[in-house]
């Protein structure tokens, strides 16, 4: 296996594939990690994502919701329990829908950098 630079590494985990071959195996469902892949055998597994996926999707969520939300008062009245239902719900879903493809960034930048276990 050749190393890899690290922006195409990080652009093929953000497409949730692997980063060394460009497959698209690097999960085995919503989160989960396939510890290696079928295609090139690369080790997967073995980089340690832990919370900092979860940190950089709400780093993000909230420059592109919160922020915006905070200045629907400006334009536009609606009632605030209107407006939370909204917010919410838009929130949870560009949160849930972020997730897999911002850990799969984080597992690029691993792969390139030659993290070990």
């Amino acid at each position: 296996m050749g190393k890899i630079g690290f922006g195409e590494a990080v652009k093929r985990g953000l497409k949730r594939h692997c980063p060394q071959c460009d497959s698209p195996t690097l999960f085995e469902g919503y989160l989960r990690v396939r510890p290696t892949c079928p295609v090139c055998g690369a080790d997967n597994g073995r980089h340690r994502v832990d919370d900092i996926a979860s940190y950089f999707t709400v780093l993000l969520m909230g420059h592109a919701v919160i922020a915006p939300a905070l200045a629907v008062p400006f334009f536009w009245y609606i009632p605030l329990w209107a407006s939370m239902a909204i917010l919410l719900s838009a929130l949870t879903a560009a949160t849930l829908a972020a997730l897999p493809f911002i850990k799969g960034g984080v597992i690029g930048a691993l792969a390139a950098a030659g993290q070990p276990a």
